[in-house]
């Protein structure tokens, strides 16, 4: 939002914004067209910008902010107790996500929060030898299981 006076003009349509401090900061919009002039509030004179902006100008024109995540892959370990053979271990990769600020301030801690990003081949490699884990990673690419029914 610019704290500043600016005037746009074209033909006989004059729009002023900040023109004295009373509006500053663009509290009001003050548009002359020929002899006529109307004062706009400034959701009144957003809500007509809005009816005319495409998604890339609304886009533009909305202040988001963003956040950066940062991917990280484990290797999950279960011990079975049943339906195979007794403590045998279950193993394959999972992900998670978590905001690259909080990912930069444990790395920054020295907390063991690790990229996985250049040994994902050494991941699958483990996971395609293990054939139980063939299985469960399969099952867990297509939605079929999830860490909740892995805990039950």
């Amino acid at each position: 939002m610019i704290n500043s006076k600016f005037q746009y003009k074209k033909e006989n349509l004059k729009i002023d914004f900040n023109w004295n401090e009373e509006v500053t900061p663009c509290l009001k919009v003050k548009i002359k067209l020929g002899d006529n002039e109307i004062l706009l509030s400034r959701e009144e004179f957003s809500t007509i910008m809005a009816v005319f902006a495409d998604d890339q100008q609304m886009e533009d024109i909305l202040q988001t902010k963003r956040t950066d995540f940062v991917s990280i892959e484990r290797m999950l370990k279960l011990k079975v107790t049943k339906d195979t053979k007794q403590g045998e271990y279950l193993v394959f990769p999972y992900t998670y996500w978590i905001p690259r600020s909080d990912y930069e301030k444990l790395k920054t801690d020295g907390e063991m929060v690790k990229l996985v990003e250049e040994k994902t081949k050494e991941l699958i490699d483990f996971v395609a030898d293990n054939e139980s884990a063939k299985n469960i990673k399969e099952m867990w690419k297509t939605g079929k299981l999830t860490l909740d029914e892995l805990r039950k």
